[in-house]
């Protein structure tokens, strides 16, 4: 399996924690999409309970191809092409909260600033939010602004991918 869908930890965390709706900026080609809906679909009692949400340029893929993806899988799911500085914002006030968030976008502190900000209010007491290539100066800061009072903040060393973090609200 190539590099961009073999980030074991997300199916690792979608079983611990039944997620049934995920959302992922930096689709690619739709590899890891279609993977981690796959783990999602093993635990729901149909697939079409299983929601996905994907936020992409769609460069290196069309939109088109990657939701040929995902209706195969029978899961219920919705591609906004475009920035993410443009688009986020846009549907995030219309998207409902998440179990898992993959923050794959823009390594610019301005872009994983705009994601994060407009991911958090998706957010509910037990959704995990994994944000990919940590060792990256703009994603690093903006992983250094992260209210520590508010969230939880792990950085963790994925094989061959260098460094992830995941962010969980605090429940203490």
């Amino acid at each position: 399996m190539p590099w961009y869908g073999s980030h074991s930890y997300l199916s690792e965390y979608i079983r611990k924690n039944n997620c049934r709706r995920i959302l992922e900026i930096g689709v690619y080609t739709g590899e890891n999409a279609e993977s981690m809906v796959e783990t999602a679909i093993e635990y729901a009692a149909v697939p079409q309970e299983v929601d996905y949400y994907g936020f992409d340029f769609f460069w290196n893929s069309s939109s088109d191809r990657v939701a040929r993806k995902l209706e195969k899988l029978g899961c219920t799911f919705e591609l906004y092409e475009g920035d993410t500085l443009e688009t986020l914002p846009l549907a995030a006030a219309s998207l409902p909260k998440m179990d898992l968030i993959f923050i794959d976008g823009g390594k610019s502190l301005r872009e994983a600033m705009s994601d994060w900000q407009h991911s958090e209010p998706l957010l509910h007491d037990k959704t995990g939010v994994f944000v990919h290539n940590a060792d990256f100066t703009g994603v690093r800061r903006m992983l250094d602004q992260v209210s520590r009072d508010r969230y939880q903040v792990e950085v963790f060393r994925a094989p061959s991918e260098g460094r992830v973090a995941l962010i969980r609200r605090r429940r203490d």
